[in-house]
Order: structure tokens, then sequence, then C-alpha cells
């Protein structure tokens, strides 16, 4: 009997974990694999229906951010909720009319006064640093600083027209205008529909979380469960993201402005609050803001550059510390709390990452809920179902 068990064991107990090992790690191998796939699909799907998806985005994130005030509004005036989401909107264009008026000429005047001032920055740099180097060291970089000044005036000539130049009679060049006023269209198409999405889903009563109930019925009872467990959260993790980083974007961007004008930099109204909407994907707006406002207050006019004063820089630095203070330990902890759970290097890693997988600004914005979610199915599924 025990010959017989030996002659089937015809690998020893080492060779036995090794090969256990292999197929474990071959197995892990293939299932990020397959993570991967899957990402990679998402991100060219996206990419490829990048129109559709935008205006059904925006429209759901509105719907749960605005949710709350179409239902105060209904019960404040005791209207339905068709005129309601048409208070809504009224109020939304009478609220944007006096802000455009009072400062959106400001900003549109502070942003054509940057594009043209910045026409010269790479001269000034060229003057400043021909005089701080040696000529042979000059001569190494001439040529890279060379195609860097014809790009940079080629780019801000591009903002500046907002279309491209029409060659003389050149067929391509007309195609290529076509195809780019059709692509206008299409995004103009596709994003003035989403006011119309917003609105129905605003006036939709049904509860959706009642309804997937139902058509989960093919479930265990303990599976459906936690798939309306997981949808819970994820709509929670939405909700407290997209609401909070508004309303500390919005924030931000005011006391920015305020700060940049009060510290003598120029554009400081436009910069300060293009920094805040850009806070939406977080620590975006404050890192492209330390290195704008350092670029900035060292090549504006009477800048640092041509005056040698380092007090608008020191101003800036200041605003930027008070309201990164501010945001950090007051408004953060008050409309944020840890309703996200995640640890700064977290949120830094997954917007890159799922802006880099999604293929640009879409999977930046939705990366910290995505992430967010991901974390709260491995948490259940290591509860639950991956007990060791």
């Amino acid at each position: 009997m025990s010959d017989s068990a030996k002659s089937t064991n015809f690998l020893t107990t080492g060779q036995s974990k090794l090969l256990a090992f292999t197929l474990c790690a071959a197995s892990v191998f293939l299932l990020f694999l397959l993570c991967g796939w899957i990402v990679r699909s998402l991100g060219i799907f996206m990419d490829h229906f990048s129109s559709v998806l935008w205006p059904l985005a925006i429209s759901a994130i509105l719907t749960v951010l605005l949710s709350p005030v179409v239902l105060s509004i209904e019960r404040w005036l005791g209207w339905g909720r068709s005129f309601s989401i048409l208070t809504l909107y009224l109020l939304v264009l009478v609220v944007g009319t006096f802000t455009i008026w009072g400062v959106g000429a400001e900003v549109l005047k502070q942003v054509r006064e940057l594009t043209g001032s910045s026409m010269d920055w790479p001269e000034r740099i060229e003057n400043r640093v021909r005089q701080s180097v040696s000529p042979a060291t000059w001569d190494a970089v001439a040529e890279k600083f060379g195609r860097f000044k014809q790009d940079w005036k080629q780019t801000l000539q591009a903002i500046g027209t907002g279309a491209p130049q029409l060659t003389k009679g050149s067929a391509r060049a007309l195609q290529d205008a076509w195809s780019g006023v059709s692509s206008f269209l299409s995004s103009l198409a596709c994003l003035a529909i989403a006011p119309i999405y917003l609105f129905y889903f605003l006036s939709s009563r049904r509860d959706h979380l009642a309804d997937l109930v139902g058509q989960l019925t093919f479930f265990k009872p303990d599976t459906r469960q936690d798939l309306v467990y997981l949808v819970h959260q994820f709509k929670e993790i939405i909700e407290a993201f997209f609401r909070g980083q508004l309303l500390i974007g919005a924030m931000m961007g005011v006391g920015y402005a305020i700060g940049f004008s009060l510290s003598g930099l120029k554009f400081g109204i436009a910069l300060g609050l293009l920094f805040g909407i850009l806070n939406v994907v977080p620590f975006l707006g404050s890192v492209l803001g330390c290195l704008t406002a350092v670029t900035v207050a060292y090549l504006q006019p009477g800048g640092i550059l041509e005056s040698g004063e380092w007090s608008v820089l020191w101003g800036c630095a200041i605003t930027f510390s008070v309201v990164q203070l501010f945001e950090s330990y007051w408004l953060s902890p008050k409309v944020m709390g840890d309703r996200t759970g995640l640890h700064p290097v977290v949120i830094i890693a997954s917007v890159f990452f799922w802006g880099v997988a999604f293929g640009g600004v879409l999977g930046m914005i939705l990366g910290i809920p995505l992430t967010a979610f991901l974390i709260v199915l491995w948490r259940l599924l290591r509860q639950k179902y991956l007990p060791i």
C-alpha cells in the first residue's frame, strides 16, 4: 500500500510547493493582464464615444449635486417637480449673467493682456540667460531654444486666433477647416443636450436602487445585497466628492484671485479663478498655480526681471500658504471630512492613472471616485469572500 502511494507521488514536497507558487503567480499575472485589457478597452471606448458620454456624465454629476436643491425649492414653494427645475434653471441663468457681467469682462481683458504680454517672454528669457552664461554654453542650447521660441509663438497665435490659418486655395486646408467646424458643431450639439438630460434626470421620482434590486433577482440574496451596497457606496462617494470639490475649488479660486490682486500680480483675477477651477482635480490647480505665479511674477511688465523687486513673489507665496492652510485644516475637513478615505499619495496617483487610462480630463475627474469605489469593493471582497 505504501509502495503504491509512493509511486503516485512523483513530485517532492519542494517541487509541489514550487509548482503551486508558479501556478498562483501565473494566475495573478493573467488577472492583471485581464484588468489591464479591460481598462484599456474602456479607455478606447470612452475616447471613441466621448462626445456622447460627456453630456451624460455632466448631467449625471449635476443631478447628484442639484437634486437636494430641487427638493428644497419644491418644498419651499409648493410647486411641482417640473416648475421647481425650471426655477432652478432660471436662478442659474440670472446668477451666471450677473457673474459674467460683473467679473467676466475683467477676466477676458486680463486673458487678452496675458496672451499679448507672454509673446515676448522667450526673448526676455533669452537675453537674461545670455547675460548669465558663457558664449560656449549658450551656443550649445541656442538651437533648441530657437525652436522653443518658434513653438511658443505658434501656440499663442493659435490660442489668440482660435482657428487654423487657411492657406491659399489649399484643398487640404479647406478640408481641415470643415472638419474642425464639424467637430466643433458636433461638440456644441452634444453639450447643448446636457440641460435636457439634466431636466429628465432631475424630474425622475423613481427609486433606482429599488429598481436595481428588482432587476437582479437571478443573483442570490446575499450577492444582490452586496451589489446594491456597492452601488449605494459609489453614489455617496460621487456626491460627496464632486459637491465638496466644486465648493472647495470655488472658494480657493476667490481666495487666489483676491490674494494675487493685492500682491500686485497682473492678471491675478483670471489666474486665481482658473486655478480654483482646476482644483476640481485635487492638487492640479495648486501645482500649476505655483509654477504659473512664479513665471508671471518674474516676467510680467515691471516684474522681478525688470525691477528686481521680489515683493510680488512674496505676496503670491503668502497667498498660496494662507489658501492652502485654510483648505487643508478647515475647508476640506468641514466639507469633505474623510468620506473618500484616500491618502494624498493615492489621490495623486489615481488622478494621473485614470487620466492616462481613459485618455483625458474625464478620467482625471473620475479618478478619485473610481479609486474609492475599488477600495470599497476590495474591502468587501476581503472581508466576505476572501477570508484568511
